[in-house]
């Protein structure tokens, strides 16, 4: 192989231009011959560290390879067990294999990975057994407030206190990650699995989360987006508190305790989630503001979606079917647009706690109740007779369920068509006074096919 360098070899003499090469007869000018060096040494260390395979002679470890490793660096991991306890400190790509059967294990002592660089990525692994100590924050991933830009694509996260923890790390990317938390714990005692604190210009994106306390936690967070994840049997599925600003969008949660929780928080975007065959809430709405809930799928949970001191907000378009109860209003929500959603099959369309009625219309369009007893003489699919979503009747049957038993007896039948027709006896309603004739929009396929849509 001709050596590059060759023509630099002190067996240059001096001529009057410069220096000649006496075996090809070729000027060579001195500065020419150090720029040369430079910039062949130069790219010959980035073609030798460029990427770093571990295990390796020279990298045994991945820490090894991190203390070795320059800045833009790539660290590929072979297929297998590294039992490791890992800080990443510097700008670099730590990459599984291609079959996805890196596995870095934590040996169930603190965090397994900690970044603490700024853009850093984290792909394709395998990570498992942290420390189980909820209290000292141990977790498969741990990016602190140094980590900003941190990338987590694609990687499988289990038996974690926390699956993955952003502490502060601005522009964080978590996409595509599948994480399940401790099986022998009770819920309550296990971590979240993605737990988000005090970052801006978020992207959470296409994760799977299964079995953790909260399946996306955030607080203090702006300007961020919580997209096409899906979390199964946890605590709350969403768990926002004091994030303005966010949108929140195509997301599923199903058999869990709480859908969304979504609380001291505004303009939010709220659309295309479903909730599916939750314990207790939806989706929970307190104390949010001026945000848009557009869309929504709430199917077979106790409350399809509770309210809350939750006012100028918009309501809209929304499905909500076969919950215990469609839709609870517990205070506030008195300036808020409630128009075109579809309460279709709740044993209670509306339960309503509040001094006022409300009316959840425009004047021109309202909602969809499939329990409406009304006409459309007119044929413009607006019923002719105003809805009443909820009576006193509805109020004793909630607080006392064995009342249902009763619920199609002569005498409840009768106090309700009396209060229906006098209004002096009417307690506070919401009331939609253009009551569509059918529902506003095509079945989901969330509602025809739910079991499909969880994990």
């Amino acid at each position: 192989m001709i050596n590059p360098f060759s023509s630099c070899y002190p067996t240059l003499r001096l001529n009057s231009g410069g220096l000649t090469d006496p075996y090809r007869n070729r000027l060579v000018s001195p500065i020419a011959c150090l720029l040369l060096f430079v910039t062949a040494s130069a790219l010959s260390n980035r073609l030798i560290a460029a990427d770093l395979q571990v295990p390796s002679k020279q990298f045994p470890t991945i820490a090894a390879a991190i203390a070795a490793a320059n800045r833009g660096n790539n660290i590929h991991l072979a297929p297998g067990i590294f039992q490791e306890n890992v800080t990443v400190d510097k700008t670099l790509a730590l990459i599984g294999s291609p079959d996805k059967k890196s596995i870095i294990d934590g040996s169930g002592q603190g965090t397994v990975i900690t970044v603490t660089a700024p853009d850093v990525q984290i792909s394709g692994l395998e990570v498992r057994h942290s420390g189980d100590v909820i209290e000292d924050s141990d977790a498969c991933i741990y990016a602190t407030k140094k980590a900003a830009n941190v990338k987590l694509e694609g990687n499988a996260l289990s038996q974690c206190a926390f699956g993955i923890w952003i502490n502060g790390s601005h522009h964080p990317q978590v996409i595509n990650n599948r994480v399940t938390g401790y099986q022998k714990k009770n819920l309550s005692d296990r971590g979240n699995g993605i737990h988000i604190w005090n970052i801006q210009n978020g992207l959470i994106k296409g994760n799977r989360v299964f079995g953790v306390r909260d399946g996306i936690y955030l607080s203090n967070t702006g300007t961020s987006s919580i997209e096409d994840n899906i979390m199964d049997s946890v605590r709350f599925g969403i768990h926002y508190m004091y994030n303005d600003n966010n949108r929140v969008t195509g997301n599923i949660t199903c058999n869990s305790m709480v859908g969304q929780a979504m609380m001291f928080s505004k303009r939010l975007v709220i659309n295309n989630n479903a909730m599916i065959n939750n314990k207790d809430h939806g989706m929970l709405l307190r104390a949010i503001y001026d945000s848009a809930i557009r869309g929504n799928i709430a199917y077979g949970n106790n409350k399809g979606i509770f309210i809350n001191d939750s006012d100028f907000n918009e309501i809209t378009g929304n499905w909500v079917e076969n919950n215990a109860i469609g839709i609870a209003v517990m205070a506030g929500a008195e300036k808020t647009k409630v128009i075109g959603n579809n309460f279709i099959s709740n044993a209670v369309q509306v339960l309503f706690s509040w001094r006022y009625s409300l009316y959840w219309d425009n004047e021109k369009k309202g909602n969809y109740w499939s329990d409406y007893l009304g006409w459309d003489y007119d044929s413009d699919e607006i019923g002719d007779r105003i809805y009443y979503a909820s009576n006193r009747m509805d109020h004793l049957m909630y607080r006392h369920p064995k009342m249902r038993l009763l619920a199609l007896s002569p005498v409840i039948q009768l106090l309700q068509a009396l209060e229906s027709r006098f209004p002096v006896l009417r307690s506070a309603s919401v009331i939609d006074r253009k009551p569509a004739m059918q529902p506003t929009m095509p079945t989901p396929v969330q509602v025809a096919s739910p079991e499909k849509a969880c994990l």
